[in-house]
């Protein structure tokens, strides 16, 4: 068998070759498939049987002598199967629904010629698949265009049980920036991106995409949580999407919607309109929201050669709550073109281009809008351009070889321009200007993937090639920042005219990473059983790029020219994946199903980054404002030794004692690590209520262990928890009731090194795996689909979840007292802070409910309602304090933000609940329909709370920062043929 499979591989890789793909990647089902089997009155297989496919692809095929016939890598959509044998009735169907990364299992009995029919046409397609392995959702054409949505993926995703994300997009308020988000007992960086197939995560900011999207080029949005798929890369959130395919008929559309500043409602309070009412005097809202395109596809050639393209613009502008403005602009274009070579061989182009113009990025409570960002792309608009061939080599092997090319980037520049000062006040407000940062980020990508039946085996196998690159460059106005915050300043006053000056060298980074599978499984089909099994193997390489850095214009710091590092780092993980499912009955209407499955994570781009000579420099100076600008200027400098403040360690990148001279070697350094591990199981139940309709229920457990850290080396070690003693408490009152949180008192530990233990900064850190650590993942979850039949559909949802982590010891920790970033609380939740635009006051943990609820009906006189809600646990409410301390008094020095709450459930925000409808008319005029549409989001016109000031220190104290857009209106119209 092994050697079989190796030649299997073989076979697959010189095909490859031969159709001119020279690089594979991540390999992620984005296609359906349909397996058939046919039988005569009696139950026996009928071989010999010629079998048509028709619809969003044309297919022909001749059952084997099992009488199977299997259709891979359809394209999502609706299909009709004919089968025809000579002395048989001809067997037709009805539609077959084909979904991504579904089988549909197809009967068909033949009745004998001139007898009566037993069977001449079926029913819709099943709801079940009997090979399932995941928890995924597939998010239909119908539901896409029918439920009133901000029509962008991120909202697709906070639809699926299980799944945190930062914000609340009402009617596009959000579209145009990338959500934060967690699933699962997974963070947001092991989440990966795919289109058709491919995969397009964006490398230097793991779990982000490289693109945004015009949501009318989908035919179906894939999002998977979890299971034992030998296909998935890691054990976070694996997102698809299926573009929208040439047929054998002309189809396309014609879209158009908007939303305007006068067709909002206002839900602010007055007492927060006093506060912070801003340039509209009615807090965050809409200015305007446009989304205007089209696509068309349909034959070139009849049954062999397709094409389809597609446009779209959308035009966001934003009000924010301070005033500040926030406008996007998203242009999307995509082209695709297929072809059935031969009966054996297909092969398709596809090229999909975003491109993503912003003003104001930033935008909000704590950046003024000189200090936002303008937002492009560098030499042109991020693109993919992916090819792809399929091969069919008799009835029983299936190979596909697709290539893919990505180029991502973008450029950030702040709106005060590289003339003026940035300074940071004393309420964590920028003003003046901030950074420029520009990016460059291409990738390869190549994948091979094959399917072998034998008997009841289906051999499944492939193998993946990805390389991903980074080249950025960040640069401050001046080379320096001025931080007016009293609890940072060295200065010894803390308080203004002093002032502490962040000197920041201009920075390249320039780093990339390769990353290799295999997988191989075996799915066999024993009656109404089918069990899964296989193994991943990944790799996942790490390096330094050469790097030049240019010399500050503050300080002494030189020019620097860094080598590269080759192969820094290497990670390999081997995975077994194993899912077995089991009907209960023949009419398989009812199955149980349990999965087990390892995962690694997905290492970025910058993992080495921290090797390179040309790490981030820098270091603080004190100064004293003499004019009251709020900005330090080089003659208002303390001038003490350049203001270096070497007792205290505030410097970074370079030796302060000869800091002229270029470093010979980087500070930090590579210890014992590993590839992280998460292990998963699964135990879940679906059955089908009727045709078309299917409910599930899943219980999802999982050990997320052996992470990596960069401790700070000291010593002859590191600087953990054991390296620590306790200096005292911090006590003190929490505001009372703010939101409904506890009225209470806090009572904090302190630490400090112990006596004697030192930390020298010019040992910078140790990449190394994390000692006595892990968390810990349980979820419930259920679920309602109902497709489009009928004159309805419906997709509901719940689920309840908890996400913590354990200390075995100390050893586990760094500084133990609970900050912000690190709770450091055994048994507490795991958090993650909101790290997209505009959003600093979200903290995110697993919530422990989440209700959705997305549904159509078509009414008479072709008019058509839609809906959709979500309610889920409120955001958590963490109140801290910025101490100043460093390892010396953790009370007087460099800032860390001490939690002052027992824990990140301590207080909840209220729960955050949306309801969106629509109402739309269709009018059609024989294949042509034109549909109007009233969408109406907030429909209650809620008001919840997103985020207060939580920190003590901020003149701003327990202020509200951010709550939901008010009720608005959307009018748009889709001409459809």
């Amino acid at each position: 068998m092994c050697f079989r499979i190796v030649r299997l591989l073989a076979v697959a890789a010189m095909l490859v070759a031969v159709a001119g793909l020279t690089t594979p990647a991540w390999a992620q089902t984005y296609t359906g498939r349909i397996d058939i089997t046919i039988e005569d009155s009696t139950g026996g297989r009928l071989p010999g049987v010629t079998v048509d496919l028709t619809g969003q692809m044309v297919q022909s095929a001749t059952s084997d002598a099992r009488g199977e016939v299997h259709f891979l890598n359809l394209n999502v959509g609706t299909y009709q199967v004919k089968a025809n044998l000579p002395g048989f009735n001809e067997w037709k169907s009805a539609s077959i629904t084909v979904a991504s990364n579904v089988s549909v299992p197809l009967a068909i009995k033949l009745a004998v010629a001139g007898a009566k029919e037993e069977v001449t046409v079926t029913g819709e397609s099943p709801v079940l698949d009997n090979k399932k392995q995941t928890t995924a959702v597939n998010v239909s054409l119908e539901e896409l265009q029918n439920v009133p949505s901000a029509r962008d993926p991120w909202v697709v995703m906070q639809s699926v049980p299980g799944i945190v994300m930062d914000r609340v997009n009402i009617g596009g308020s959000e579209s145009g920036q990338q959500a934060g988000y967690i699933g699962k007992g997974a963070a947001s960086a092991d989440t990966t991106w795919n289109i058709d197939g491919m995969p397009i995560t964006d490398m230097a900011a793991t779990g982000s995409s490289t693109f945004y999207y015009d949501f009318d080029m989908f035919q179906e949005m894939s999002v998977q949580t979890g299971g034992a798929d030998a296909k998935a890369a890691t054990g976070g959130i694996q997102l698809n999407f299926m573009l929208k395919s040439g047929t054998n008929s002309f189809h396309g559309q014609a879209k158009g919607y908007i939303e305007t500043e006068g067709m909002q409602a206002s839900n602010v309070p007055d007492e927060l309109l006093a506060q912070v009412g801003g340039a509209s005097g009615e807090g965050d809202r809409t200015e305007q929201f446009s989304d205007f395109g089209g696509d068309l596809g349909g034959p070139i050639l009849k049954d062999r050669w397709w094409f389809w393209g597609a446009y779209g613009k959308q035009d966001i502008r934003i009000l924010k709550l301070a005033g500040a403005r926030d406008r996007t602009v998203l242009k999307n274009l995509s082209l695709k073109t297929q072809s059935q070579l031969t009966k054996s061989l297909r092969g398709s182009f596809t090229y999909f281009s975003a491109g993503k113009y912003k003003w104001g990025r930033n935008a909000g409570a704590t950046f003024t809008q000189p200090s936002t960002q303008d937002q492009g792309p560098v030499g042109g608009p991020n693109f993919l351009a992916k090819g792809e061939v399929n091969y069919v080599v008799g009835n029983n092997l299936f190979l596909v070889g697709r290539y893919a090319h990505v180029r991502g980037g973008f450029q950030l520049v702040p709106e005060g321009g590289m003339d003026t000062a940035a300074w940071l006040d004393d309420a964590s407000v920028w003003h003046g200007s901030y950074s420029t940062y520009m990016t460059k980020r291409p990738q390869n990508t190549v994948t091979g993937d094959g399917n072998y039946f034998k008997g009841n085996h289906e051999i499944k196998f492939g193998f993946s090639w990805r390389k991903a690159e980074v080249h950025s460059t960040t640069t401050w106005a001046n080379d320096y920042y001025t931080q007016n915050d009293s609890s940072s300043v060295l200065s010894g006053t803390g308080e203004y005219p002093y002032m502490l000056v962040n000197v920041n060298a201009p920075s390249s980074f320039d780093v990339g990473a390769k990353y290799i599978n295999f997988y191989v499984g075996d799915t066999i089909s024993l009656n109404r059983m089918t069990i899964n099994a296989g193994v991943r193997y990944d790799r996942q390489i790490a390096s330094v790029l050469p790097t030049e850095l240019a010399a500050p214009s503050v300080g002494i710091l030189p020019a620097i020219t860094a080598p590269a590092v080759d192969d820094a780092m290497t990670f390999s993980l081997l995975q077994p994946r194993v899912g077995i499912t089991y009907s209960l009955n023949e009419s398989r209407k009812t199955q149980l199903r349990a999965t087990y499955a390892m995962f690694t994570s997905q290492i970025g781009t910058g993992t080495a980054g921290f090797l390179s000579l040309a790490t981030y420099r820098g270091f603080y100076l004190d100064a004293l404002d003499k004019n009251g600008d709020k900005m330090a200027t080089p003659d208002e400098f303390i001038q003490s030794s350049y203001g270096l403040h070497i007792a205290n360690g505030d410097y970074f990148g370079f030796d302060p004692t000869n800091p002229s001279a270029p470093p010979e070697e980087s500070i930090h350094r590579v210890g014992d690590f590993g590839s992280p591990k998460t292990h998963e199981l699964i135990f879940g139940v679906d059955h089908e209520l009727m045709t078309n309709f299917a409910v599930s229920a899943s219980f999802t457990w999982r050990r997320i262990q052996d992470f990596n850290w960069t401790p700070v080396r000291a010593g002859n070690g590191v600087m953990d928890g054991t390296q620590y003693v306790q200096l005292g408490t911090i006590t003190g009152a929490l505001p009372a009731g703010i939101d409904g949180s506890p009225e209470g008192t806090y009572s904090v530990p302190y630490f400090a090194p112990k006596p004697g233990v030192t930390w020298d900064p010019a040992k910078g850190y140790l990449y190394t795996q994390r000692p006595d650590y892990h968390q810990g993942y349980k979820g419930f979850e259920m679920s309602a689909t109902k497709r489009m039949s009928n004159k309805w559909m419906a997709r509901l949802g719940f689920s309840t979840s908890t996400w913590r982590e354990y200390f075995d010891s100390l050893s586990g920790m760094g500084d133990p007292t609970p900050r912000l970033s690190s709770p450091n609380i055994d048994g507490g939740y795991v958090v993650q802070a909101a790290g997209a635009s505009g959003k600093s006051a979200i903290y995110m943990v697993q919530p422990k409910y989440q209700i959705i609820a997305n549904g159509a009906y078509q009414l008479p006189y072709e008019i058509d309602l839609g809906v959709s809600y979500l309610i889920r646990q409120g955001y958590p409410i963490p109140w801290n304090w910025s101490t100043s301390g460093g390892f010396t008094d953790p009370l007087n020095g460099s800032s860390k933000r001490v939690l002052l709450t027992p824990d990140f459930d301590y207080g909840r925000l209220s729960p955050t609940s949306t309801l969106d409808m629509r109402i739309g008319k269709r009018f059609t005029f024989g294949k042509v329909s034109a549909n109007l549409d009233l969408d109406v989001f907030n429909i209650l016109n809620t008001n919840t709370t997103l985020g207060y000031q939580y920190s003590k220190n901020s003149t701003k104290y327990g202020e509200v920062v951010e709550i939901m857009q008010p009720r608005i209106a959307r009018v748009g119209m889709r001409l459809i043929f």
